[in-house]
């Protein structure tokens, strides 16, 4: 692993004056000219905020400490709207850069001073949502900023909030502060925290856009994308959910009273896919009258491409337990599969959905491969490898269905054949070749097409060694 090598934002200003002072250039040029330098000798630029400093200082870090003088809970209205139009210029350079961000915090602990001025104007809901706001957008992708107390105080916040926009901007740091950090999950849930953001939820139950925040907040603790973590707390976590804090059944109560909503139901497939990690989960969801809801959805919502693809996500999900995989096709969601993905054709997100359910689907199963390949599938599936040749997730799944659909069945080798998927395959297969090298012989192989098969070791000319 080759050593990124970086340097301070103080080097990189100090560099641009130079050009200024030495070189008599303007300071647009000193900055276009000091970019090209440092990248050229393989300095990383993503942390440095490349402008002009005025006065030597950036604004992000004036601005930033400024707010110190406001550190006070007996602040006059003339006080009070100065900070509000500082945390305000704060809050659109922070969502404009992450190095601002993270320069800001490194040089100046905006992160800290924020923090003290949300406890200070606790009582404060105008001033409380104004420095929220900032906060919100400064640990967006900062995780490591947000600390043990910090988690707890806003989890206080939101149990007694009143507000919907309170409750918004909890829910938006806690799901910041959860992403690519298992500590912070792991103090999250210590804290109560599942059981605050669901009841948060179903609080603001007509306010879609706090249950879809709530819903972010639970899919962050059911990843494990924390590489300083060498194993994470994901699926304890989501069997938390589920089983202490019955979330399956609360989430599918949402599901149903939200059917008409697209936005906020694609929300909720997707968190519920997340929570498929066990047999009996799948299957609990369709004894609940899951199944029916995901069907209907899609039905109805047919032209809405980011919930239809949501919904055959969790459709995939849940087809892990044998039995659900045989209601999902009892109840026609192989033909609704096949209906999508040739309208959806051109949509190369989609397509990789399908084609992942449909190998859930057809996987040691040859009744399901024999109805889903009497819906003219193999033409389809072909289309969408022509049409997404440099997407490797597509190609990839292509792969995995063909093999599922053919290897117990030999005779819907024919349809594949007949419409060059064995070229398609191998092409996939040049282009895509660390994704999908096994994907794509196990197709060719099952196919019964050639395919170059390499005998890795055939244990010759060796001896045992005891």
């Amino acid at each position: 692993m080759c050593e990124v090598k970086a340097i301070t934002q103080a080097t990189f200003d100090a560099v641009v004056q130079e050009n200024i002072d030495d070189f008599d250039m303007e300071p647009n040029e000193a900055l276009e000219d000091t970019i090209k330098q440092f990248l050229s000798q393989g300095i990383s630029l993503g942390m440095i905020i490349k402008e002009v400093g005025m006065n030597a200082e950036h604004e992000v870090i004036t601005l930033t400490k400024s707010l110190e003088k406001y550190k006070s809970t007996h602040l006059d209205s003339t006080e009070k709207d100065a900070l509000k139009k500082a945390l305000s210029s704060l809050t659109e350079k922070f969502q404009s850069d992450l190095a601002k961000r993270y320069q800001a915090s490194k040089v100046a602990d905006a992160h800290v001073v924020l923090f003290q001025l949300c406890k200070l104007n606790a009582d404060d809901l105008d001033l409380l949502n104004d420095c929220m706001q900032t906060l919100s957008a400064l640990v967006n992708g900062q995780p490591d900023l947000v600390s043990k107390e910090a988690t707890a105080f806003f989890l206080s916040i939101i149990k007694d909030s009143s507000t919907e926009e309170i409750a918004l901007l909890v829910l938006k740091i806690i799901k910041f502060s959860c992403l690519k950090h298992e500590q912070n999950r792991v103090n999250f849930v210590k804290e109560d925290g599942i059981a605050i953001v669901l009841s948060t939820a179903e609080k603001f139950k007509d306010r879609p856009q706090v249950v879809k925040e709530g819903c972010g907040v639970l899919r962050s603790l059911t990843l494990d994308d924390d590489v300083r973590v060498q194993f994470g707390k994901a699926h304890d976590h989501t069997k938390l959910i589920v089983t202490e804090h019955k979330g399956m059944e609360r989430l599918f109560d949402f599901m149903r009273e939200h059917a008409s909503d697209p936005a906020l139901s694609s929300e909720l497939c997707l968190t519920m896919s997340k929570l498929m990690v066990r047999s009996e989960f799948c299957q609990q969801l369709v004894d609940m009258g899951g199944l029916d809801v995901i069907l209907g959805m899609i039905d109805k919502h047919l032209e809405r491409q980011n919930l239809v693809r949501h919904c055959i996500t969790l459709i995939k999900s849940i087809s892990g337990n044998d039995d659900v995989k045989v209601a999902v096709v009892k109840s026609g969601g192989a033909e609704l599969l096949i209906q999508v993905l040739g309208k959806h054709n051109s949509n190369a997100q989609i397509c990789e959905s399908c084609l992942a359910a449909i190998t859930t689907l057809s996987l040691r199963n040859p009744s399901h491969c024999d109805v889903i390949m009497a819906k003219n599938t193999a033409p389809l599936m072909v289309q969408a490898m022509k049409l997404h040749s440099e997407h490797a997730g597509v190609q990839k799944q292509a792969c995995m269905a063909i093999r599922n659909l053919v290897a117990r069945t030999r005779q819907h080798s024919t349809a594949f054949i007949e419409n060059g998927a064995d070229e398609l395959i191998r092409k996939a297969r040049l282009m895509h070749k660390e994704e999908l090298e096994d994907e794509s012989k196990a197709a060719l192989r099952d196919l019964e097409v050639h395919v170059e098969l390499k005998e890795r070791w055939k244990g010759e000319n060796v001896g045992i060694t005891y």
